[in-house]
């Protein structure tokens, strides 16, 4: 009988039945890929309301993401010492009074500060939902796990866009943030109950000695090359967070409607991707997967560069191409997760998850310092997005180079 219940209690279906955390997280991740996204989609609006030069757009538009990308150091060290539901649901509450203060606020330093908030209420999620489903290993199940509640959390880049477009034209943009703030108080009530307390802490500092005594796994002298593919996977994502709108305004003419219809067939096909990736997984190792993408990536990077201007449907889907590079997210992070001992994985996915957002900060903030040199020399607005895709090309190419060195996972490797 004894064997009975606990055959039962170790059940993974049961597990997952129970699961409520995970839905919360997902929820929070949709949310999180709405305030990634907006920008892109209301950028002239945000432009005429705080009157933004380029540089100081660049800078909005980036403070999300810079301030993102540093907190996740510090956010993996806490998850290591407390967890994952403590310091989510701090730094989500203090992302939700910074949207309602962006909804408000006419000044641009409080916008700046608000959207900086922003990022540091989003940081800990996608780290709190691969700590979550990570910590107890990286077989298939895990894989498919991480993979498939990315997909999901897609759908806040979908909201992003037409959902988004509409309602801008309909209400204004402030009353649409001001919606996506309470919606943000909600997910951070759901993470503060279903989210468990100190999920997993315990069971991974009895594992501290044994993971210490253990000899270095083979793949873990190379676990630096997989930071130059998180850099690289960010870079085309600047043009879904902020810069694809005024391209698609600048090159083509595409007033705000525009912007949302075409934001919105980019989000269904970055969808699409990210539920590609749990059904590739069955057949392929995360690195095959992963390079193939990287090398479109560049491809697409390239072929944008050099006709900017030529076609509106064919940059669309380029767009689309670069857009989904960032679906491989989960899979290097699942990749490191075989080479990194459970005690040290907060620490280490949260190196490699700056290395993303912090491209996309210094990305976004370099175009908008090209964007006002190319403004001052005259040069006419497909002149200035071939630079701006040039550089895109530049951080696809050496990603994708160094990560041929990165270690290989099987792809049907389950954990006991």
């Amino acid at each position: 009988m004894q064997q009975i219940r606990k055959r039962v209690s170790a059940s993974p279906s049961s597990a997952s039945a129970v699961d409520y955390g995970l839905w919360a997280l997902t929820f929070s991740y949709v949310l999180s890929q709405f305030f990634r996204s907006y920008i892109a989609v209301i950028s002239t609006q945000l432009i005429d309301s705080f009157q933004f030069s380029p540089q100081m757009f660049g800078w909005f538009a980036g403070a999300f993401f810079l301030v993102f990308s540093l907190a996740q150091l510090p956010v993996g060290l806490l998850f290591d010492r407390f967890g994952v539901r403590l310091p989510t649901v701090a730094l989500m509450a203090v992302g939700t009074v910074s949207a309602v203060l962006l909804s408000f606020t006419s000044n641009v330093t409080l916008a700046i500060v608000a959207q900086a908030g922003m990022g540091i209420g989003c940081a800990p999620i996608f780290m709190g939902l691969l700590n979550h489903v990570l910590r107890t290993g990286h077989g298939h199940r895990n894989v498919r796990a991480v993979t498939t509640a990315s997909a999901i959390g897609m759908a806040g880049a979908l909201l992003a866009a037409f959902p988004l477009s509409r309602a801008t034209a309909s209400f204004g943009w402030r009353p649409v943030m001001a919606t996506a703030a309470f919606a943000m108080l909600c997910a951070t009530l759901a993470v503060l109950c279903f989210v468990r307390r100190g999920d997993n802490v315990a069971q991974t500092r009895k594992t501290d000695r044994m993971a210490q005594a253990q000899p270095p796994a083979s793949g873990s002298t190379r676990f630096w090359t997989l930071m130059p593919a998180c850099l690289a996977l960010s870079v085309g994502s600047t043009f879904r967070t902020s810069w694809g709108g005024p391209y698609l305004a600048d090159v083509f003419g595409f007033d705000v409607i525009a912007r949302g219809n075409a934001m919105t067939v980019t989000s269904i096909v970055a969808i699409a991707a990210s539920f590609c990736v749990p059904v590739a997984v069955r057949y392929w190792a995360p690195k095959t997967i992963s390079s193939v993408w990287l090398l479109a990536g560049l491809a697409a990077a390239l072929l944008l560069a050099f006709s900017p201007g030529e076609s509106a449907v064919l940059s669309v889907v380029l767009l689309c191409v670069l857009f989904s590079v960032g679906s491989i997210h989960p899979l290097v992070m699942s990749q490191a997760r075989a080479i990194i001992p459970p005690h040290r994985l907060g620490l280490s996915l949260g190196l490699l998850n700056s290395m993303v957002f912090l491209g996309i900060a210094l990305t976004s903030s370099c175009f908008g310092w090209i964007t006002g040199h190319a403004r001052a020399a005259g040069l006419s607005d497909a002149a200035l997005y071939e630079r701006l895709f040039l550089f895109t090309a530049i951080p696809l190419a050496l990603g994708t180079a160094i990560y041929r060195f990165s270690p290989v996972v099987p792809p049907h490797q389950d954990d006991a």
